[in-house]
């Protein structure tokens, strides 16, 4: 059971890996105008949605290895931050995409752009965190 959960700790953890890819895809969105900012952003939004998906996924199979191992309480504390950081993060910026795309035309975008680049990159470093403490456990 616990190679189960860790394949689909992994294979979550590998779909997040978005999150490292975001900050770099959102600043393309300034350079791009009309439907094809809009058709990116419309992307981005399904991949973040995607991602959010992952997170849980993430969350429930790493408490139960967790469960299996004797992991300290500072790392367990500092996991469970982070990903719930990552998880509000990502649903702030999937708020903000979503309120730039309500207009039919790509409009209101120019108003959301600067948020959804700061909280991508936000989401970006949280997540290289967690991934560095996924990397280091500390044991008890």
């Amino acid at each position: 059971m616990v190679q189960l959960f860790l394949y689909l700790h992994v294979l979550s953890a590998i779909f997040m890996g978005f999150y490292l890819l975001l900050p770099f895809l959102s600043q393309r969105l300034s350079a791009l105008s009309g439907d094809k900012q809009a058709g990116f952003l419309h992307v981005l939004f399904a991949m973040n949605r995607a991602g959010q998906w992952a997170i849980w996924v993430a969350f429930i199979s790493g408490g139960y290895l967790i469960s299996k191992n004797p992991y300290s309480v500072l790392w367990m504390v500092l996991v469970v931050v982070l990903f719930l950081a990552i998880a509000a993060v990502a649903g702030i910026m999937g708020k903000r995409m979503r309120l730039s795309l309500d207009s039919d035309s790509g409009s209101k975008i120019g108003q959301y752009i600067g948020a959804i680049k700061t909280l991508s990159i936000v989401n970006g470093v949280l997540y290289f965190l967690i991934v560095t403490l996924m990397k280091f456990p500390m044991y008890s």
